[in-house]
């Protein structure tokens, strides 16, 4: 029989440590501190139980009010989980998986009684601070994170220490050093651990709905919602010169299709080979594009080559095999002055001249009209766009709201409207007049940040233009935003409605304020390519510049191995240094040879036997050198416990005494 003590009690009898009332509230604080950020990603009734279980569980520790009985706490744990499940309808997966852990992790802190359900709490707050890599990847929330990690740690010291004479001060500056001797090891782990295709943190199928970005269709008010936003879409290091703001449309999703009020794609094979007439060099460049949950790949207009895992379709359109889930770099090349497309399908061109006849019916008629009036197709691009550049129509970020016939109301009623206001009526317009249009959005411009010497493209930079394809010239772009706004496209849209919306630009800010905005987003920029992207071709290229010999995945655990023993080995190191015996003091060391001395002739001192009682002990066995013996032992105490005494020249007496002393 298995028996635990003197008094043969079974194990399951012996009572576990009760949790300490500080224990409780550290864990407590450590829970809050580990799952606030969360409070904006949680569904404000599990906000609100943590809020409560915390409060309630601080009382208890405090004796005001009693702890949750059990047969009541079960079902509200299943209450709990039903309540996620009804939220998501789902209990996996980044949203619902949170919001089950913090419910159950809830419920856990109210049924905490003693010191290991403190522990197992301290633990899941581990736990909870990696998910907030699921939600942002910034140096912000690393920086968050580490400041959690320092005080969960410190939150364990205190539990395992069981007492409340160490400072909390001194609890984090314990803790601190703890995380920071991790470092080397995490930079090795990082540096040399054969990485996974793809980034570690990456957006799920579920999470895109929240992410900003375009779309693969077009109505009125759509491009107009991005503009609010200052969200970084994409970031871009040219390899030569920065093109003109006026050559900077980023080119993205192309529709086709129309069916009176909205446009949206149409299915278009890959494209095989491309065949583009040019004269003037390639513009190279590197995208960081951030994840948008879509698979169009931005290029500037127009790209001419491919990217890994991608395929360019017939409409030139730069398409991921899968979706953008997480940061994406890409190195592309691009035509800024083309023509492309006269070879083009003509059963695509039939498609790109149809739209549905029973709706706006006066664009109909005003196409009709001028292809009427002007034989050369030429004539009628222009006079439509002169009409937008002399007639009363206004470029604004707050049209009114259109129903029903949207083009005919904003070509004849209102004449405010945004740019796919203007690109979707002159789109309509053309094939009223039997040229072939489409609709490509994308962004237009960006921010040039002199730090970084890069450019910067935010959600406000979001644009929709025309392309209308002529027999002699192909596919050619139309913007009609230029005509009635010409400062959208030569300076962007901070300047183009300064009276409309708050300038997200860096530049616009106060100079020592924005100097410090770029300098952020380089770093942010250099996070991002350095630590969010490391993935298995740049860790490669890493090594390879290294020149350590590093080929393969071999080599990469050889270096792993043997620099994670060196790194073990410099903490022990370095413990020991700082934890050796100090040397002893000259005295003491004189000393020492006269208690040898002393014990060739039998006169050992006892560990707990102080200097006199030796003296005393060595005086009653009448020895020739008795004076001798006093005078070293009577100077090592004044030396040893003497206020004020000359060190050197006693320190040099206590010698030649020990020296001269012959046994």
């Amino acid at each position: 029989m298995i028996t635990a003590n003197k008094n043969n009690l079974p194990i399951d009898s012996i009572q576990l440590e009760l949790a300490s009332r500080s224990g409780v509230f550290a864990v407590c604080f450590c829970f809050l501190f580990s799952i606030a950020a969360h409070f904006f990603h949680l569904p404000l009734w599990v906000s609100g139980l943590v809020v409560i279980t915390l409060i309630w569980r601080s009382l208890q520790n405090l004796g005001y009010v009693n702890s949750v009985k059990n047969w009541i706490l079960v079902p509200m744990v299943v209450i709990g989980g039903v309540g996620v499940f009804a939220e998501f309808w789902t209990i996996v997966g980044r949203d619902a998986g949170l919001a089950l852990l913090t419910v159950m992790t809830s419920f856990k802190i109210l049924e905490s009684r003693n010191h290991r359900d403190l522990l197992i709490l301290i633990f899941l707050c581990y736990f909870l601070i990696a998910t907030h890599f699921l939600f942002s990847q910034s140096i912000f929330t690393a920086v968050f994170m580490l400041i959690t990690l320092i005080v969960i740690t410190a939150t364990l010291i205190t539990l395992n220490q069981r007492s409340d004479d160490v400072s909390i001060k001194e609890r984090l500056i314990s803790s601190a050093r703890l995380v920071a001797m991790s470092i080397p090891l995490m930079l090795v782990l990082f540096v040399l651990v054969p990485r996974i295709p793809g980034p570690l943190w990456g957006i799920t199928n579920e999470q895109r709905g929240g992410v900003t970005g375009l779309s693969d269709n077009m109505s009125p008010g759509a491009i107009s919602n991005l503009i609010r936003s200052n969200e970084v879409a994409f970031r871009v290091d040219f390899k030569d010169e920065l093109p003109p703001q006026n050559q900077l449309y980023w080119r993205g999703p192309v529709m086709s299709a129309f069916n009176g009020r909205s446009w949206y794609k149409s299915r278009r094979k890959a494209l095989s080979q491309l065949n583009l007439f040019t004269t003037e060099d390639a513009t190279e460049y590197t995208v960081t594009l951030e994840p948008n949950g879509e698979r169009w790949l931005l290029a500037l207009d127009l790209p001419i080559q491919l990217v890994k895992s991608s395929y360019m379709t017939l409409d030139y359109q730069l398409t991921s095999l899968k979706p953008i889930n997480d940061l994406r770099r890409y190195t592309m090349e691009s035509r800024l002055n083309y023509q492309v497309g006269l070879d083009e399908d003509p059963e695509y061109l039939e498609l790109t001249r149809e739209y549905p006849q029973d709706s706006n019916p006066l664009t109909i008629a005003l196409g009709q009209k001028l292809a009427a009036q002007y034989p050369n197709k030429e004539d009628i691009i222009n006079h439509v766009l002169n009409m937008f550049r002399e007639q009363e129509y206004f470029y604004t970020l707050s049209p009114p709201l259109l129903r029903g016939d949207v083009v005919d109301q904003f070509l004849f009623e209102s004449r405010r409207g945004f740019c796919e206001h203007f690109a979707g009526s002159f789109a309509l317009l053309m094939r009223a007049a039997g040229i072939p249009s489409r609709i490509v959005t994308g962004y237009q411009g960006g921010e040039y940040n002199d730090v970084g010497e890069y450019l910067i493209v935010r959600q406000s930079d979001a644009h929709a233009w025309t392309e209308i394809w002529l027999p002699d010239r192909g596919w050619t772009r139309v913007d009609p935003t230029a005509a009635v706004s010409p400062s959208r496209i030569e300076r962007g849209i901070d300047d183009a409605l300064e009276d409309e919306i708050s300038s997200f630009r860096i530049q616009n800010k106060n100079p020592l304020f924005g100097n410090l905005l770029y300098s952020w987003d380089n770093l942010q920029h250099s996070w991002n390519d350095w630590v969010i992207n490391y993935d298995n071709n740049k860790q490669q290229r890493f090594l390879k510049k290294l020149d350590v010999g590093i080929e393969d995945a071999g080599d990469m655990v050889i270096a792993l191995v043997i620099l994670l023993m060196s790194v073990s080995t410099s903490f022990w190191l370095v413990g020991w240094y700082r934890e050796r015996p100090l040397k002893p003091a000259a005295y003491e060391i004189y000393f020492r040879r006269f208690l040898r001395k002393m014990s060739r002739i039998g006169f050992d001192k006892q560990p707990s036997e102080d200097s006199r009682h030796f003296l005393s002990r060595v005086s009653h066995s009448r020895i020739e050198q008795v004076e001798q013996v006093a005078r070293i032992i009577n100077l090592y105490i004044l030396i040893k416990y003497g206020r004020e005494r000359n060190l050197d020249r006693e320190t040099s007496e206590l010698r030649d005494l020990v020296r001269g002393l012959r046994v």
